[in-house]
This record gives C-alpha cells, sequence and structure tokens, in this order.
C-alpha cells in the first residue's frame, strides 16, 4: 500500500523515542496488557510548510497506548489502542485528536505453514500544507480501514520458500468533501515472493505485486494498476551485516486516457551495519510512484536514507539520519528536492521512564516558484509505562 511521504522521515523520531523505555505487562489471565504514555512539547517554526511568511507555534501533544497480547506456543495475538492530541498554543483551528485501533494475529500451522493477519481502523489528519491539495481553515480529516494477510509455505532453513500476500485500504476524507471527495479511495493489493536458498544465510528474492487503486468518485481519471516486478537477495546477520536489496520494473497504468502511463525501474534496499552491538548504522532506498493529492498526474518519488544509531551507555542513545527525496511531477511541470537532517537523543532514566530530544531540519527546493521552504522543529517527549 502506499506510504504516506511527508510524514516517512518524521515517522523516525517516533522510532527513536519508542526505544527510550521497555514497558513492562500487566498480566491478566492469559493476556498481557502493556500500557505507555508520551507526552510532548515541540515548536515549529513553519506550520504551514510556506516559502514566505512562516508562522510558528508551541505544540503540546499527548499520546496514551495501550496494548492487548495473548501467546500461546507459536502464536501471538496483539490488539493495541491509541490516542494523539495535539494542541497548538498560537493556532487552535489545528488542533487536532486522532484514534487508532489495530489487531494482529501471527499463527503457525506448523514448521512449513504460517499465517499473519493485521487489520486497523483509523481516524486522522493531514496537517495543512503537508501535500498539494487545496487545504480549508483546519486539517483535513480522514478515516483508514485496512486489512493484510501473509501466508509463507516452506520450514525454516528450506531450499526454497514462498510467501502470498493480500492487502486492501479504504481511504476516505471526512471533512471538506469539496474539496477531497476525489482523493477518496480503495487499494487493493496482491502479490507473491519467492525465496531460494543461496547459502546458509543468504537468499534470492524474486517477488511481484499487482496493486488495484480505485478512485470513488464517479467519472475520475485517476483510476490505475501499478505493478512491481523485483529481483534481489535477502541477507540475515552476515559478517556484522543484513539486509535486502531489490531491483526491478515498474508501471502504472491508467483507465483514462487523460493520464499518462508511467513506467521505470524501481528498488526497495535496507541494510544494516552493526560494527558493535552498541552502534548500528541503516541506510533505506526507495522508488516508488505517490498518488496524486493535487493537480499532477502521479509523482515519481525516490528516498534515500542514511541514519546512525549508537549507544554511549546503558541509558543513553543518540540517532543521526539525513534523508534525500527526490519528486518528479508527471502530469504537470515540476521537480522538487527535499533534504532532512535528523539529532535526536534518547535518556532511559528508569526501565518505565525514558525522555528523548529530537531536532529536525526539513528544507525544499522546487522549479516552481512559491513551493520551496525550510521548516525546523524541537521536540522534547517524556515516555512514561508500568
Amino acid at each position: 500500500m502506499k506510504s504516506n511521504k511527508t510524514l516517512a522521515v518524521l515517522g523516525l523520531i517516533s522510532t527513536f523515542s519508542a526505544n527510550a523505555i521497555e514497558p513492562a505487562s500487566v498480566v491478566s489471565g492469559p493476556v498481557a496488557i502493556r500500557p505507555q504514555l508520551d507526552i510532548a512539547v515541540k515548536h515549529n517554526d513553519n506550520l504551514f510548510i510556506t516559502e514566505t511568511s512562516a508562522e510558528s507555534s508551541m505544540i503540546t501533544v499527548l499520546k496514551p497506548s495501550v496494548q492487548f497480547v495473548a501467546e500461546r506456543a507459536n502464536d501471538a495475538y496483539r490488539v493495541t489502542l491509541g490516542v494523539e492530541d495535539g494542541d497548538y498554543a498560537n493556532s487552535s483551528a489545528d488542533n487536532y485528536t486522532d484514534y487508532s485501533v489495530s489487531a494482529e494475529a501471527i499463527i503457525e500451522l506448523n514448521s512449513r505453514h504460517r499465517v499473519d493477519f493485521s487489520s486497523a481502523y483509523v481516524k486522522a489528519h493531514e496537517a495543512r500544507g503537508s501535500n498539494n491539495t487545496v487545504t480549508g481553515d483546519k486539517p483535513s480529516e480522514y478515516t483508514d480501514k485496512s486489512f493484510s494477510t501473509v501466508y509463507r509455505y516452506g520450514a525454516e532453513g528450506a531450499i526454497a520458500n514462498v510467501e502470498l500476500m493480500g492487502s486492501f485500504l479504504d481511504h476516505s476524507f471526512d471533512n471538506f468533501r469539496t474539496i477531497n471527495a476525489s482523493r477518496d479511495r480503495e487499494d487493493t493489493l496482491f502479490g507473491g515472493t519467492f525465496f531460494y536458498r543461496l547459502a546458509p544465510k543468504t537468499q534470492a528474492v524474486f517477488e511481484l505485486r499487482h496493486e488495484d487503486i480505485d478512485y470513488n468518485l464517479a467519472g475520475s481519471t485517476l483510476d490505475n494498476v501499478e505493478k512491481k516486478y523485483l529481483l534481489g537477495v535477502k541477507w540475515d546477520a552476515t559478517a556484522k551485516t543484513s539486509g535486502t536489496v531489490k531491483f526491478g520494473y515498474m508501471e502504472k497504468d491508467y483507465d483514462s486516457s487523460v493520464r499518462k502511463d508511467q513506467d521505470g525501474a524501481s528498488w526497495e534496499i535496507a541494510a544494516r551495519w552493526s560494527p558493535r552491538t552498541y552502534s548500528v548504522f541503516d541506510i533505506s532506498a526507495t522508488q516508488e510512484f505517490e498518488e496524486a493529492s493535487g493537480l499532477e498526474d502521479a509523482i515519481d518519488t525516490e528516498v534515500l536514507t542514511l541514519s546512525w544509531m549508537h549507544g554511549w551507555n546503558d541509558r543513553l542513545t543518540t540517532t543521526i539520519a539525513l534523508s534525500r527525496m527526490d519528486e518528479e511531477y508527471s502530469g504537470i511541470v515540476r521537480e522538487d528536492e527535499t533534504d532532512s537532517v535528523i539529532l535526536a537523543a534518547d535518556y532511559q532514566i528508569q526501565r518505565w521512564l525514558g525522555v528523548n530530544l529530537a531536532y529536525i531540519d526539513k528544507d525544499r527546493t522546487s522549479d516552481v516558484a512559491g513551493q520551496g521552504y525550510d521548516n525546523k522543529q524541537v521536540m522534547l517527549t517524556l515516555s512514561l509505562s508500568f
């Protein structure tokens, strides 16, 4: 399914902060309950991502969540409830409350058959200025309903394994229907991956994906089908490295002749080098077509991210992440380049109490006047659990 590229880099901060504490479980019969509360205070110097006349504000974010976990033999079941409430000191119209409910099930039928299920119901928002669509006088709100399943055949260590997957996403907007109705859509994805063992910890990977993207608005010209053909290699903990590298070809074919079909090279790279157990370097690189949010047909998006996470002692961990995103628009003449820098530090005060300090700097240049911007954020997060 489509990722939200506008959140991809900032989403790293949540990952870093989550590493600060180790929630304990409250056991009730066969179920373990893991509550957590994140309290964040941050300053954003460019709320609406504008090139000039930027408005700034302090923002307070409360993020309680609770996870219910049940395990039996090799099976696991998880349900997670989360709320995120944001309060803007200088722009109350941008206050928001997001909700999410997700469920996962991992079922091992036997040594050769495994099935994973996941589903989610999310009510969230798009921050004003975060994409190319026209905005109202407050954030656009949307509802996501999703379901996915993965079936894997083959014993661990076998010469070959097969993985089949399917997913469905219903993405619809709840307000500003005159502006947003044209972006309601349903994504249906099917795919298959064949793994062939080349060495004890190395596998060749052959992957096919087919995604049908159907817009709900009658007469929409954005309905399309995406296909990906990928070939690569996956390795696990070999010489202090692990990762997956896949290259291939991607095409995006529109139902309407009004839109221009797209095709080109595609790649997905995620690799880790751990010279020490407490020091980890990660690199990720992707290329994909993002769905239109404005007048464009689609956006050919390439993202490269490099990060270094280092544990200085049992309590203090720092992270540096650099990201470059190149966007080439089809259907209109526009190219953007966005550079991001993230500096973060986690300090674990107690097992159940941690603090995260992060600085984010995003800078976009564009060949279209008025589309560039610079955005700096500083965020202090306190994480609590049992």
